[in-house]
C-alpha cells in the first residue's frame, strides 16, 4: 500500500513562493488537457466524492452485487469486514450520481489488510483478499467467515512486504476467480522502485468454482515514468475486473510522492487482456483502453490513489461501466478525498489501437 505523507509546512512555503516554474507547469498541463483522449477506447468520467454520505476511509477494493448494490473493503477498518454501498450511475452516460455508504459489516476479527473483494451470486457470498496473511477468504453477507478460501499456489507466499494480493475479481458467466500480486514475487525477480526502472513480472492466477487453482499467465507492467533516485515512486497492479467474455481489465497504478506533496501524482492505466487467446504460462498481450492522471500542485488537489475496480452494469446502449474507488488514507490531513470514478467502454472486442494520449485531470 502506497502512503502519501504530506508535509504541510513545506507545502505552504512552496505555495507562497508562486514560482515561475509552477506557472509554466500549469500552462503545459493545460496543453496536455487539450490534446487528450481522442484515441482512447474508453470514456473517463469526472471523479466525484460524497462527504455527506461516505465516511472517511482507506477504501481499497470494490465489487458489484447487482442493481445499485456494491461492497467495498477498507484496509484500515477497525476489524475485518466490508461496507455495503449504494452507487447510482446515469443509465446513459455511466456518470456517478450518488453514493450512500452503510455501516461496516464485520466478523469482529482483526483486519487482514483487506485489499480486494468479489461477489459470488451463486453462493451469495463475498471473497476478500488479505495482503497481511496472503489469504483469500469467503464471508457470508453478515460478515462471518464460511470456512472456505481459495487454495492459492504456494509460490504466492513469496511476496515482498506489503506487495501481495490486492487485485481480486470474479465473473458469474465464466465462473472464474482471478487474482495477482501488486508487485513481482521475490522468487521472480526484483520489483520496480525509485532508481530501479524495471517492469513487474506478475502471475495472473485463475480459480474455478471448486476454489482450486486453474490457469496461470504472465503479465508485464509498464516501467516507471519517473524513476529518479530521489523520488518516491511506485508502480504495480492494484485491481482487476473480469468481463463476461473472459477478458480482464487490469488497473496499473503509478504513484509519485514528493517531500512537500507539490508535484505528487497518481497515474492510472487500464489495460485489456484476453487469456483465451493464449496458452497457460504465456505472457499476455495487453491493450490500453484508458489512461488518466490526478495530482497535487499549487492550484489542484484532485490526487486520487485508485486501488479498487470492478465491472458494473451495462448502459442503455450496451456499453460497459467500470467503477473505481480511491484510498484517501482516511482523508489524510483534510487534503485527500474519497474519490469515486466511472469509466465506460464498448465491450465489443476490437483490434489494438495505435497512439493515444493520457488525460490530465482538471
Amino acid at each position: 500500500m502506497m502512503k502519501l505523507r504530506i508535509r504541510l509546512g513545506a507545502m505552504m512555503v512552496l505555495m507562497l513562493a508562486g514560482s515561475a516554474a509552477a506557472v509554466a507547469q500549469e500552462a503545459s498541463e493545460a496543453v496536455a488537457t487539450q490534446e487528450a483522449v481522442a484515441t482512447q477506447e474508453a470514456v473517463v468520467n469526472k471523479q466525484r466524492h460524497f462527504p455527506k454520505s461516505v465516511p472517511a476511509g482507506n477504501y481499497s477494493g470494490i465489487c458489484w452485487m447487482g442493481g445499485d448494490r456494491y461492497a467495498v473493503v477498507d484496509d484500515k477498518s477497525p476489524t475485518a469486514g466490508f461496507r455495503p454501498m449504494t452507487i447510482v450511475v446515469d443509465s446513459l452516460t455511466g456518470d456517478i450520481l450518488d453514493v450512500q455508504a452503510d455501516s461496516l459489516v464485520t466478523s469482529h476479527q482483526p483486519n487482514r489488510d483487506e485489499e480486494g473483494i468479489c461477489y459470488v451470486a451463486q453462493t451469495n457470498t463475498v471473497f476478500v483478499s488479505g495482503e497481511r496473511d496472503g489469504q483469500i477468504i469467503e464471508y457470508s453477507l453478515d460478515g462471518q467467515p464460511t470456512g472456505r478460501r481459495l487454495h492459492t499456489p504456494e509460490v504466492f507466499a513469496n511476496t515482498y512486504d506489503n506487495r501481495g494480493f490486492e487485485a481480486l475479481t470474479y465473473n458469474a458467466v465464466t465462473r472464474r476467480f482471478w487474482t495477482t500480486t501488486e508487485n513481482t514475487l521475490r522468487s521472480d525477480g526484483k520489483r520496480p522502485k525509485a532508481g530501479r526502472n524495471i517492469v513487474n513480472r506478475l502471475r495472473l492466477q485463475s480459480f474455478g468454482d471448486d476454489l482450486e487453482p486453474s490457469h496461470q499467465y504472465w503479465y508485464i507492467t509498464d516501467t516507471l515514468a519517473n524513476s529518479g533516485a530521489k523520488s518516491k515512486c511506485t508502480l504495480g497492479v492494484s485491481g482487476m475486473a473480469a468481463l463476461d467474455d473472459g477478458r480482464i481489465v487490469v488497473l496499473e497504478r503509478e504513484v509519485l510522492r514528493t517531500a512537500s506533496a507539490i508535484g505528487s501524482y497518481a497515474h492510472v492505466r487500464l489495460y485489456m487482456v484476453d487469456p483465451k487467446r493464449h496458452q497457460p504460462g504465456d505472457t499476455l498481450e495487453k491493450r490500453l483502453i484508458a489512461e488518466f492522471r490526478t495530482r497535487i500542485n499549487l492550484t489542484r488537489r484532485n490526487f486520487a490513489n485508485y486501488e479498487g475496480i470492478c465491472a458494473g452494469p451495462r448502459l442503455a446502449d450496451g456499453r460497459q461501466v467500470l467503477l473505481l474507488v480511491a484510498d484517501s488514507q482516511n482523508q489524510y490531513k483534510g487534503i485527500l478525498r474519497d474519490w469515486f470514478r466511472s469509466v465506460v467502454f464498448d465491450p465489443t472486442p476490437t483490434l489494438p489501437r495505435e497512439g493515444g494520449k493520457w488525460k490530465e485531470e482538471r
